[in-house]
């Protein structure tokens, strides 16, 4: 550099504006300056959050200290090209504050309606979740934000949710992720949080050659982090070809569902959704996007398929695995009514029934209710005259039962029976409280009478018309062990998944709603004692929010728990992305807004707290670049 020349710094700031330093280089004191101004400057623009690089209490809504004032909200809802959106309950509607005669209408006609309830920014699957103080029933009920985030992000770009992750990093705000709001754990909502909404995140492309990590797979399917697994099913349908998803079809496809392990009517056939996963693109919690998968960030992949959603990045896309959509045989029962010592008898032939089914290749789901039971029940590949054979024993079983609602049948492929069977009985809009639990394949087929005799124990003893819904969708390829994933190992001795879930009215009182959450805690534990009693294990996007050593039910074994832990302080050392008993989740207060060691007073705000320590080490970087200058 030559005498007289110009030493020229332009900072672009994590903001939106920008400082340019010009300063004559005459001799070195002016360079040195110059680097520390730098020096300075950046150090006072990096966000509070990463110069402590420290957990601290989230700053939430109502708290004026800390959260961020209309100016910045405008900044930023300015660089995420206007999708900020204010969510609401989707009871709010009919409330005496916010009442809309339309919307209420409207609302009513489509409560229980899936795809309904997933567009609506506020809503819930599960309306209990929502936590409001109205119900849809009673017009002009005063409504409260309750857990519904007060601002929500709809993001449509990878772009809005990098800027997003950044933003909440720098002020330090509660953050909560949502695609369809299929959540009976409460996850998908928090009180005074922003919400990162990706429902509208909607790609799908089919790899003809998918050949990462020396995969060779054909027809690989890349999906966005809003597509459903409707949108999936009809689409590849198209193709002649299908993929290992949920039974609702306004289930999202790539989000907690598959990173939590995604049973399927069609995993004894091909696996968990998870074990078909071969990459995730993702933004970690750093705001940068990254690529996940056997060969590239091995930890985070392995940690994503199957350690939980909300918990190690958002998922911005993933590539799964299709399959030729296989031809099926199908048998479905309904029978009603079914009351008292005949109904535990029914229970006792399913439950000796299922190890049949598995052995012929069979999978599908059995439900037993108040007065009623349903049976529905797949074979890919399957012959007919084979189908007849194996059914015929369990029909002459129960031929005093109404056989008129009984069918055995082909179809030409999933779609079909995904379309007119599955589909059509997902009902939402619910309160509704579960748990689970993943019963082993040798003790279903060596004790089948204690088995059963759980079930009707859990049948016998239900309030609210509480159910009971069995899930005959392990063992087979499910029982072959993918390290590649770190879904909960229980999975892999398992043969069947079993949930007692119930519901209450609306407006139920808060202590009715908690004598109720303890009787489904307590129904669980009937469901433990013939399913490896402490080393039982559940599904744990189907279980109960108030399940007691939930780290090693939901996971399996300390060592997988400690492994994902590992990697989540890796990967979020600051803990952005927190949930209802995920992964490191016990790290935090029940509301999950303090880590356990914090001081509350801790929350902070980049024009406050957060900017009292910057001004420290500000003043004392200028206060060096005066005495270079005295020297």
């Amino acid at each position: 550099m030559t005498t007289g020349s110009n030493i020229q710094f332009i900072v672009y700031s994590s903001v939106t504006y920008q400082i340019r330093v010009v300063l004559k280089a005459d001799d070195n004191r002016w360079r040195y300056c110059a680097y520390c101004l730098f020096f300075c400057y950046m150090l006072n623009d990096i966000p509070m959050i990463n110069q402590l690089n420290e957990r601290r209490c989230r700053c939430i809504a109502n708290d004026s200290t800390c959260w961020p004032n209309s100016t910045v909200w405008q900044g930023f809802n300015q660089s995420i090209d206007g999708r900020l959106v204010i969510p609401q309950s989707s009871a709010a509607v009919c409330s005496s504050t916010q009442f809309n005669a339309y919307m209420c209408a409207l609302a009513k006609t489509q409560w229980t309606n899936s795809s309904w309830r997933i567009d609506q920014v506020g809503a819930m699957q599960s309306y209990n979740w929502e936590n409001t103080s109205c119900s849809i029933f009673i017009e002009n009920s005063t409504c409260d934000q309750g857990a519904v985030p007060v601002l929500a992000v709809n993001a449509t770009l990878p772009e809005h949710v990098q800027t997003t992750i950044q933003f909440v990093q720098r002020y330090n705000l509660r953050l909560v992720i949502k695609t369809s709001g299929h959540d009976f754990l409460g996850r998908s909502r928090a009180y005074g949080a922003l919400l990162l909404w990706v429902h509208y995140m909607k790609n799908m492309t089919l790899i003809d050659l998918y050949t990462g990590c020396g995969n060779v797979v054909s027809n690989a399917i890349r999906l966005s982090a809003g597509v459903e697994w409707g949108e999936v099913y009809s689409w590849l349908n198209e193709h002649n070809l299908t993929a290992i998803g949920g039974s609702s079809g306004t289930v999202g496809s790539v989000g907690g569902y598959s990173q939590g392990g995604g049973h399927s009517i069609l995993s004894r056939w091909k696996g968990l959704s998870t074990d078909n996963i071969l990459e995730f693109d993702v933004v970690t919690a750093d705001g940068q996007r990254q690529t996940a998968n056997a060969c590239q960030n091995k930890d985070l992949f392995w940690a994503l398929a199957g350690g939980g959603g909300d918990t190690f990045a958002v998922v911005l896309n993933a590539v799964l695995r299709t399959y030729p959509s296989p031809p099926l045989i199908v048998f479905l029962w309904y029978i009603s009514p079914l009351n008292g010592t005949r109904y535990d008898n029914f229970i006792r032939d399913v439950v000796k029934f299922l190890p049949t089914l598995a052995d012929g290749n069979w999978s599908g789901y059995f439900s037993f209710y108040d007065t009623s039971a349903s049976l529905a029940f797949i074979c890919p590949y399957g012959d007919m005259n084979v189908a007849n054979v194996t059914v015929s024993g369990f029909i002459q079983n129960n031929t005093d039962l109404d056989l008129t609602k009984k069918v055995l049948f082909s179809s030409p492929s999933f779609y079909p029976f995904f379309n007119t069977v599955l589909e059509p009985n997902n009902p939402t809009g619910d309160n509704v409280l579960l748990g689970s639990r993943l019963i082993p394949e040798a003790i279903v087929r060596n004790q089948s009478d204690d088995v059963a005799q759980a079930f009707i124990d859990v049948r016998n003893n239900r309030i609210n018309q509480g159910q009971l819904i069995g899930h005959l969708i392990a063992g087979g390829q499910v029982s072959k062990i993918n390290n590649d994933t770190s879904v909960n190992p229980v999975w892999r001795t398992s043969l069947i998944h079993i949930i007692y879930g119930t519901g209450w009215p609306d407006l139920t009182s808060q202590a009715d709603q908690q004598v109720i959450a303890k009787h489904v805690t307590s129904q669980v534990q009937i469901l433990q004692k013939v399913a490896g009693g402490n080393q039982s294990g559940c599904y744990m996007n189907e279980a109960d929010p108030n399940e007691p050593n939930w780290q090693q039910k939901f996971f399996g074994t300390q060592a997988n728990y400690d492994r994902l832990k590992t990697i989540k302080n890796a990967v979020d050392p600051l803990g952005l992305f927190i949930c209802k008993n995920c992964v490191g989740s016990d790290d935090w207060t029940l509301d999950l807004n303090c880590p356990k060691i914090a001081d509350i007073s801790t929350t902070s705000n980049p024009t406050t707290t957060s900017t009292s320590v910057k001004l420290d080490f500000t003043a004392s970087c200028i206060l060096a670049v005066i005495l270079l200058l005295a020297y």
